[in-house]
């Protein structure tokens, strides 16, 4: 897949993140990749360390 603009300032929250293999990962990660701000959440602070380096790698803070 070519990585584009085409979402560039467009805004999204994704919910539930749980791994590198959810649905909600590959939302997060095919969005940030066409230049939209994302803002993500997970279930607890378990998960916290799992998702932090994920979303470090496509630019989300």
């Amino acid at each position: 897949m070519i990585a584009s603009d085409i979402m560039k300032g467009k805004r999204g929250l994704i919910l539930g993140i749980a791994n590198d293999k959810s649905l909600a990962w590959g939302i997060a990660k095919t969005l940030a990749m066409h230049g939209a701000d994302i803002a993500v959440t997970y279930l607890s602070d378990i998960f916290k360390k799992r998702i932090d380096p994920l979303v470090e790698s496509i630019g989300v803070k």
